[in-house]
Parts: C-alpha cells; structure tokens; sequence
C-alpha cells in the first residue's frame, strides 16, 4: 500500500509492505531552518498500542548509555526512516514531528500523520 500526504509544510509518503513500512518526507529549506531532527511516532490500531519508535544515534548531551533510544529524544537527522517491526495486515498511523531547541530541550514543531495497512503476505497477492 502507498499513500502520500502534505500537512503544516512537511510532504510524507509511505509505502508498506508485509512486514516493513518505509517513510519519507521533505520539506521546504525554509520551513526546516532550526530543525534538529524528527521524532516518528506509531500506533498500531490492529493491537490499540501507540509509542516513539527507537533509533541508535544520540545526541551527546543527552545520551542515554543503551543501545536504543526514543527518536522523540533522540530524532532521525534525514528525511527517511524504515520500521522493521511492522506486522502482516496491520492498520497503523505514523506521525512524523519535525523537533526544534536544543538537545536538552526539544520542542515539538510541525508534523504530519499518514494511515496504512500492511500487505497479508498469505492472500496470493504479491
């Protein structure tokens, strides 16, 4: 499944698989001036559970010590990101939050939000 959508100046499109989501989003140089990163956030409505996904990179005046860290304290510095855990025939919703201030103190700005289900790999389809 694909969609594509463009809220509060940042273009997101998804393109899901069985059991990997990929994202990616743009948005215009202006609207990015002091962007540190973006946080992406999922829920999952097939198993009513909503949280930040974790990456590994760390900003260094916040570094939590683990190998995973929140990408809400922790943002993705590019415009793409890929989910591993998704699951077969699953409706999920992945909202994308472009952060601002400063390691220490990360302040939500624009976002944009996008609905997809995974293929079911069973269906004969793919």
């Amino acid at each position: 499944m694909r969609a594509k959508v463009e809220q509060h100046g940042i273009s997101l499109q998804a393109i899901a698989g069985t059991y990997v989501v990929l994202l990616g989003w743009s948005m215009t140089k202006q609207d990015s001036k002091n962007i540190l990163g973006f946080a992406v956030h999922r829920m999952d409505k097939t198993e009513n559970e909503a949280y930040w996904l974790e990456g590994m990179k760390v900003f260094k005046e916040t570094d939590p010590g683990t190998h995973k860290a929140s990408l809400r304290q922790h943002p993705v510095q590019g415009f793409t990101w890929s989910d591993f855990t998704a699951k077969p025939g699953h409706n999920y919703i992945y909202r994308i939050v472009a952060l601002k201030g400063t390691p220490t103190d990360l302040q939500e700005d624009a976002d944009v939000s996008v609905e997809v289900t995974t293929e079911v790999g069973a269906n004969g389809t793919q």
